[in-house]
């Protein structure tokens, strides 16, 4: 009897300290996960605080920015520098100044160490380079624009290469912008711009124009030249005292003549388009003969036994 009554004290006992066991563990388990999730907590609060930061003092240095960049231009353009070159130190500026201030606010903050940052940059670095080429070529090739001045903006240029023309409106540091005489607003790579043939056709708002016409051999010459004189004379859009009548080239079938004058570019279309019917309209009533192509067969006989 006394050995069954210590024996089942015996088990209470064993049961009491496996539970107070059980408990303790659960007790750690509960804080050590309270004591990990407030670490990640405050982890991710760090973090938040940190990015909160860094875009505050990213907003004030773009807006100090932006003064200065202003005050710049200003003092640029009161010392007369091209506006092109202007737009272009000023973009160079900016972009610049804010890449820097990114790198700076990270690895001042801890956002990022500046060891991977390093690391990343060096790894990457070739494949950013081929990625880049093309950004780096037009790059390249609005410094040499803005160095060796091919054109200017406000010149009407046309590329070789391409049927794209116009006057320039813009060059940035990647695109060059050009306004066609359609009113179409075209942007080329810089590096078209360097690597073709390009014709400068002025240096201001206005283009020469070329209006050729073929007149028969049979024509009076000195009078077709006349009526020309008299057109370019009375057309209001030519520019004064520019341009002249010329005879461009003695051909197979016709001898071509033609009218040279300078036209707004505005207006280089229309007056075009206008000068070609006036002298169609006025060679019809001179009764001025345009060419046309034609054949002459000559029909030679042949004696009867001969093939």
């Amino acid at each position: 009897m006394f050995e069954k009554v210590v024996y089942g004290a015996t088990a209470e006992g064993s049961i009491s300290d496996d539970v107070a066991s059980l408990t303790k563990q659960g007790v750690e388990d509960t804080q050590q996960g309270v004591s990990v999730f407030s670490d990640v907590l405050g982890q991710i609060i760090r973090y938040a605080i940190r990015i909160g930061i860094a875009l505050l003092i990213f907003f004030i240095i773009s807006k100090i920015l932006n003064k200065i960049l202003k005050i710049l231009d200003k003092r640029l353009k009161k010392t007369n520098v091209e506006p092109t070159a202007r737009h272009f130190i000023i973009t160079l500026i900016r972009y610049a100044v804010l890449i820097f201030t990114v790198i700076t606010i990270i690895v001042q903050l801890n956002i990022v160490e500046a060891s991977s940052i390093a690391a990343l940059i060096a790894s990457a670095g070739v494949g950013i380079s081929l990625a880049m080429q093309g950004a780096l070529s037009n790059f390249a090739g609005g410094l040499l624009i803005l160095v060796l001045k091919p054109f200017r903006e406000g010149d009407y240029i046309v590329l070789k290469n391409s049927d794209v023309e116009g006057n320039v409106q813009k060059i940035d540091m990647y695109y060059t912008i050009i306004k066609s005489i359609k009113g179409e607003s075209i942007s080329v790579p810089n590096s078209e711009l360097t690597n073709h043939a390009i014709i400068n056709s002025c240096s201001g708002n206005w283009k020469t124009a070329y209006l050729n016409v073929g007149i028969s051999y049979d024509a009076d010459l000195d009078r077709a030249l006349s009526v020309l004189q008299k057109i370019k004379e009375e057309e209001p859009r030519f520019r004064k005292d520019t341009g002249r009548v010329y005879v461009d080239d003695i051909g197979e079938s016709s001898i071509t003549i033609g009218i040279r004058a300078q036209v707004d570019v505005e207006d280089y279309l229309d007056t075009v388009w206008d000068v070609r019917k006036k002298i169609r309209t006025a060679f019809i009533e001179e009764k001025i003969e345009n060419p046309y192509n034609q054949l002459d067969v000559h029909i030679k006989d042949i004696p009867q036994g001969q093939s």
